[in-house]
């Protein structure tokens, strides 16, 4: 899977997944550096551009959504490892409409707009039932997260 991200704005992260032919719109918070470490400040930031691994994962909250990890860019499976007081676990592609549905994670839709002057995502629900069974039939087990060629602004861990 391929994430490209075609927006990095002081309120959001725009982008489009791609996978074996699915194209979903992308939501995610702004890139806010982590002075501590790498990863970006938890829960206010999007994870940097790299590769991550993809798993299933069902939660109390969100169930049959995915999971991401990358330690070397300082993104974690489900915690964060003893001692370390930096860095990011638990992020999570699910369903979403605007930034603020997202803490940290990446909302999927069908389409990008702008809503009194706020960027969303439309039918985040049909998105990932989309990405569900894509996933299914070709599985992907990492995603790549990159910017849109050109484009000047990039997430770095």
């Amino acid at each position: 899977m391929i994430l490209t991200r075609w927006h990095y704005g002081p309120d959001c992260t725009l982008g489009w997944l791609e996978h074996d032919g699915l194209k979903l719109a992308t939501i995610e918070r702004p890139w806010l550096p982590n002075p501590a470490g790498i990863g970006g400040v938890p829960k206010q930031s999007c994870i940097p551009d790299g590769s991550y691994a993809v798993e299933n994962f069902t939660g109390t909250r969100f169930t049959e959504v995915f999971r991401l990890s990358s330690p070397l860019l300082g993104v974690y499976r489900d915690q964060l490892p003893p001692g370390q007081d930096w860095g990011r676990h638990s992020i999570l592609i699910h369903a979403g409409n605007c930034v603020t549905d997202v803490v940290g994670c990446i909302a999927v839709g069908l389409r990008h707009t702008v809503i009194g002057g706020y960027p969303m995502v439309l039918q985040s629900a049909d998105a990932l039932l989309a990405l569900r069974e894509a996933l299914r039939t070709t599985q992907a087990d990492v995603l790549t997260i990159q910017p849109y060629r050109g484009t000047q602004e990039v997430c770095r861990a």
